[in-house]
């Protein structure tokens, strides 16, 4: 007995066949184009950082840029030359210096310290910075007392405010707790007893200065600093800070906070200058 190869089945086999290759190939075929949309999106996320960082080194450059702009160094000797004939003139006042340290931060009494900060060091710094931006008004000239690390002895200032007749002083110190490390805060003292613009100075340096930085508004005083005692003009003295207190000393090292800090003293001695010095 002789059996026939069906035809039909031939062909359904030839279909099964057709039909898993097909299915494979419909498999690799979604694989392939899986990892294709992987490998876009991969590389779009990867362009999208780069252009991101590309922006923020191009703000960053900015922002560079402008304080390089605002915040040109104070030169000494460009300033005596170019200040002939301004309106004004202003003398900056770091205090201590030299062999006078001035108040000892928080950091330096810590054991295991990382950094020695001296208010000497900071006062430089923040009047340095404010005199940059003073001398930058057409109509202001500028004075400091000292633009390096060196003592300046108290008469040796005075002399020099009195003999520059200038229209305002601003001495820049750096506060500091006797017991303790808690203080905090901005407080500006002016003259005992001044019969002059002082006070109103004082008043709005503190004013300015808060509308530029947050800060713990600890007022307006007066007292008899020799500085401000044996000098004839609108004076004052700004204590920028409690260099004693962790927090605040870390914001006086800060050269961000330096520059809000010293835009706030410049932009009060200039409104003080327009409104009251003329008067």
């Amino acid at each position: 007995m002789s059996y026939k190869k069906n035809p039909n089945n031939r062909c359904r086999s030839t279909r099964l066949k057709k039909r898993k290759l097909n299915k494979k190939k419909l498999v690799l075929l979604i694989c392939v184009i899986g990892v294709f949309i992987f490998g876009i999106n991969k590389a779009a996320l990867g362009v999208s950082q780069v252009v991101k960082n590309i922006d923020n080194m191009k703000k960053q450059e900015i922002e560079k840029q402008k304080v390089l702009e605002s915040e040109k160094q104070f030169n000494i000797e460009e300033e005596q030359k170019d200040g002939l004939d301004k309106k004004y003139t202003v003398l900056i006042d770091p205090g201590h210096g030299g062999k006078d340290p001035g108040n000892l931060g928080y950091s330096s009494k810590k054991k295991d310290k990382t950094i020695n900060s001296y208010e000497k060091d900071l006062t430089l710094e923040i009047s340095k910075k404010v005199a940059g931006k003073l001398s930058n008004q057409n109509d202001v000239q500028v004075v400091i007392t000292r633009s390096e690390d060196k003592f300046v002895s108290l008469e040796d200032r005075t002399k020099m405010a009195n003999s520059q007749e200038v229209d305002a002083l601003v001495s820049i110190h750096m506060n500091a707790e006797t017991v303790g490390n808690t203080a905090y805060g901005i407080e500006t003292y002016y003259r005992s007893g001044a019969t002059d613009k002082s006070q109103v100075l004082a008043k709005v340096v503190q004013e300015t200065i808060g509308s530029y930085i947050k800060i713990r508004d600890r007022g307006v005083k007066e007292d008899i600093f020799q500085l401000l005692r044996d000098t004839k003009m609108p004076a004052i003295l700004v204590e920028c800070g409690f260099i004693t207190n962790e927090k605040e000393e870390q914001k006086l090292l800060d050269e961000q906070y330096q520059n809000q800090l010293a835009e706030g003293i410049s932009q009060g001695v200039l409104v003080f200058l327009d409104e009251h010095a003329s008067q």
